[in-house]
């Protein structure tokens, strides 16, 4: 008994030699921040100047007085063409691509009788266009996304899809 008690004694004494070699586990490095986009503003991603390049069509800031958060209006003064522009900023890149286009297109749909949904290459980190019809009108939506930021345009009228994407790459350009 007396050795059982010398034993234990020695193998907790501070004298011991013993030394461990544990090797410490590396620090993941992290992954490099994502490029957030502060402010989005919807009238100057997408300026009247901008409609006249892409349509021809000469149009000025249209509200009529309503104010739209995030929301930009140009028409034409016979207000045969219009373009609305809507940007939303999120706190993060997911937040923005936890988006679903389709849900949004769902939602505007009575406005813009949105249809015909075609994925676009080459503008933000993701792009949808739809054809519309609004008020009689055949014009064309487009969903884009970039970053952390949601953008919407939609023309009408639109012969074809070159104008508003062309409206598109502007406003990703100026993000």
């Amino acid at each position: 008994m007396i050795a059982l008690v010398a034993m234990a004694g020695a193998c907790g004494s501070s004298g011991s030699t013993t030394t461990s070699s544990v090797t410490p586990t590396p620090t993941p490095t992290p992954s490099p921040k994502e490029t957030l986009i502060a402010k989005a503003d919807a009238c100057t991603l997408v300026t009247a100047a901008d409609v006249l390049s892409a349509t021809g069509t000469t149009v000025a800031s249209g509200t009529n007085g309503v104010q739209i958060p995030g929301a930009c209006i140009y028409a034409s003064a016979d207000g045969a063409t219009s373009v609305f522009v809507f940007a939303q900023t999120y706190s993060d890149a997911s937040s923005a691509q936890a988006i679903s286009p389709e849900q949004v297109a769902a939602a505007f749909n009575g406005v813009f009788g949105i249809a015909n949904a075609t994925v676009v290459n080459g503008i933000g980190d993701k792009a949808i266009e739809y054809s519309s019809t609004s008020g009689g009108s055949t014009g064309a939506v487009i969903f884009v996304f970039k970053s952390n930021v949601v953008l919407l345009i939609n023309l009408t009228p639109a012969t074809g899809m070159s104008a508003i994407e062309q409206l598109a790459r502007t406003a990703v350009g100026r993000l």
